[in-house]
Formats: C-alpha cells, sequence, structure tokens
C-alpha cells in the first residue's frame, strides 16, 4: 500500500512527496520471500517448514474431530439418563398417588417435569449464547 505520508515545498517551490510501503502477511507459512531466505541458508528448511505447517494443521482437525465427537457421545449419554429420570420420577408420583396420597404423588409428578422443563430451558439458553459469542 502506498501512502502519502506528508507534502512540503523546497526553497525552490517544487513539492516534495514522501512515500511509505507497508507489507503485512499472516498465516501458518513465513512469506514466500522469507521461505524462499530459508531456503537459501539451510537447503531443505523451506520442505520442513511446509511439512511442519502441514503437520499441524492435520493435527489440529483431529483435535476438533475429537472434541466434536465427545460433545455429541456427552448429548446422546445426558438425553438417554434425563429420559431415565424423567420415568422413573412419573412412575414414582404414579405409584405415590395409586397406592398412598394424590397430592404428594401430583407434587412429585409437577416437580418432576418442572425440573426436566427448567434443565432443557437452561440448556437451549446457554447453547443461544455459545452461538451468539461464536457469530461476533
Amino acid at each position: 500500500m502506498n501512502k502519502v505520508l506528508q507534502n512540503q515545498r523546497d526553497p525552490k517551490g517544487m513539492v516534495l512527496m514522501q512515500h511509505s510501503k507497508v507489507e503485512s502477511f499472516s498465516g501458518p507459512l513465513p512469506h514466500p520471500d522469507l521461505l524462499k531466505k530459508f531456503e537459501e541458508v539451510v537447503p531443505g528448511s523451506a520442505e520442513r517448514i511446509i511439512k511442519m505447517a502441514e503437520e499441524q494443521s492435520l493435527h489440529r482437525k483431529e483435535l476438533e474431530s475429537k472434541v466434536i465427537d465427545s460433545n455429541i457421545s456427552r448429548s446422546k449419554w445426558g438425553q438417554i439418563l434425563g429420559f431415565i429420570i424423567a420415568i422413573a420420577g412419573l412412575i414414582v408420583a404414579c405409584l405415590v398417588a395409586i397406592y398412598g396420597n394424590a397430592i404428594a404423588g401430583g407434587i412429585i409428578g409437577v416437580g418432576t417435569l418442572a425440573s426436566l422443563v427448567s434443565v432443557f430451558m437452561y440448556g437451549s439458553k446457554i447453547r443461544n449464547s455459545e452461538e451468539n459469542e461464536e457469530k461476533k
């Protein structure tokens, strides 16, 4: 990028201009000019640097895949165990209502359902906040 930093006039009235050039480069590999200089200093180093960047990229992808698989597994187990707890709570509520106190059974049943609804709502809220942060 060329940019005029300042305009000045010399004693003869001519306009003097000063230009500045700035380059930037980012990424897992050095700038191609730097890579060429590495190769000149140590033959074979450019290939080793590129191979190192490829291995790092592969490693990062493997880790991300493991994290995703782990999250899916935890989510499935959470749903399975939540379902088991819900069924157990409702069975207990029905048994208490049938063989004992209908009010206590109702309270247990409503408590079970309310706790499940609150857990799902909390989970949805957390997922939404995480998605919003990822969009930023």
